[in-house]
């Protein structure tokens, strides 16, 4: 640094001297002066060399190198430094997180039905519109609430409307409404509010989410058009896991509501649920389920009984990576049931066997054979309900279905049925 300083008044002592002034006894004094400080200057520069020359420096020039050192890195860590975020956020509390999350769902069918002996007739029906309402309350407790405006579907050559008046509803109504809690210990699982019971492949499903546009006869028979939709407590028991199988168990105490089987009875009636789920292989699943429920079938002073038992299978196969597009399923249930009504009971069995097949990512084609036995007016009866569906996208689908319902004495009837469902809201077409 000396070096450099003394080179710099060098260069300065030139710049005066070739602007001094030109006169002769003003030039003289003034290259004495410069002469005088070259020769000082030149005295400071060997002084200098010599100390170099001896490594005096050595430490200057070490001190040198360390801080040019330290400010190409100090640089370099500035260049990886993220860039500060300057987006503005508010201060104030976020309070869309305490709405519940809302979903619409709406269901129309248009139908014509030729009944034996009867006029054909078209008509539409705006069959259900459904409001879901779900929401965390805190880390182990959600709720759910449905309501819904319906309005009834009829199918020609099925009287179960005229024997099981009530079984179902019109108007506006609280389908499903009720808390339930999450992470309890052992994994037990707790229910209250009203809600529709664990019992068959069916019952759970709200109605817009089915195979078909309606339930298999035996279920609405015994369970009503709407299912078993009752008010109490439901209890989830530890899932035990044995092997390649999965097994689950659940009891249910509710209200004695249900027309089609308690004709409202409003005593206590008794549910128990167990299911057995087996991989079968990677691609192919099997399960099997059995329902029992017991409860008063009137409000009496010595109140009958009535009884219940359902027993289910169902097989699906889903090819992985191509669940998309490829997707069969096999379902079959049986039902037996029993109403007591003091000299004489009402008794009868039915099920159902329904498969279905994903043709592409958007066309499923469904194929439904029912069986009802001696129940209500007694007899036989059988209906056959092919389908087929097309999902528009995630949130429309339309489906074309043909009802024959043939009894065991009297003339077969078909209804030709075109439903169109849309759904709006985070849940969409929600299944169970």
């Amino acid at each position: 640094m000396q070096v450099k300083r003394t080179f710099a008044l060098v260069a300065l002592a030139m710049t005066l001297t070739a602007a001094a002034p030109l006169g002769a006894r003003a030039q003289e004094a003034q290259i004495d002066s410069l002469e005088a400080r070259i020769r000082e200057l030149e005295a400071r520069l060997d002084s200098l060399m010599s100390a170099l020359a001896r490594g005096e420096v050595t430490e200057v020039a070490a001190a040198e190198a360390e801080l040019e050192a330290l400010r190409a890195a100090a640089l370099a860590a500035a260049a990886e430094q993220e860039p500060l975020d300057t987006t503005q956020t508010s201060r104030t509390r976020d309070l869309s997180i305490l709405n519940p999350e809302i979903s619409v769902t709406g269901d129309f069918v248009g139908t014509y039905r030729a009944s034996a002996g009867e006029r054909n007739r078209f008509t539409g029906v705006p069959r259900e519109f459904e409001f879901g309402f779900e929401s965390a309350l805190d880390p182990y407790t959600r709720t759910k609430i449905f309501v819904s405006y319906e309005e009834e579907l009829e199918i020609a050559g099925l009287q179960l409307e005229e024997e099981g008046e009530g079984h179902g509803h019109s108007g506006f109504a609280i389908e499903e409404g009720y808390l339930y809690w999450v992470g309890l210990p052992a994994n037990l699982g707790l229910k209250i509010g009203k809600f529709r019971q664990e019992i068959g492949l069916y019952n759970r499903w709200h109605t817009h989410a089915l195979f078909e546009v309606d339930r298999p006869l035996p279920a609405v028979a015994f369970l009503g058009d709407d299912g078993l939709i009752q008010t109490g407590l439901a209890f989830g028991l530890p899932i035990l896991v044995t092997g390649p199988g999965t097994h689950t168990a659940s009891l249910e105490i509710a209200r004695s509501e249900n027309e089609a089987l308690f004709e409202s009875a409003n005593e206590v009636s008794f549910l128990g649920n167990v299911r057995s789920f087996w991989d079968l292989s990677p691609s192919t699943y099997v399960q099997f389920g059995a329902t029992a429920v017991y409860g008063e079938n009137n409000d009496a002073e010595e109140p009958f009984k009535a009884s219940l038992l359902a027993l289910d299978v169902s097989l699906r196969w889903r090819p992985p990576g191509r669940t998309l597009y490829r997707d069969f399923s096999l379902k079959g249930e049986w039902y037996f049931a029993r109403r007591d009504f003091g000299p004489s009971d009402l008794s009868g069995n039915g099920g159902y066997l329904q498969a279905n097949f994903r043709l592409n990512r958007r066309w499923l084609a469904g194929l439904r054979g029912d069986y009802l036995d001696n129940y209500g007016a007694g007899g036989e009866l059988y209906q056959l309900v092919p389908s087929i569906t097309w999902w528009q996208s995630e949130w429309v689908f339309f489906r074309l279905q043909y009802n024959y319902v043939k009894p065991e004495n009297g003339g077969s009837s078909h209804t030709v049925l075109l439903q169109t469902v849309w759904a709006m809201g985070p849940h969409k077409h929600e299944t169970y």
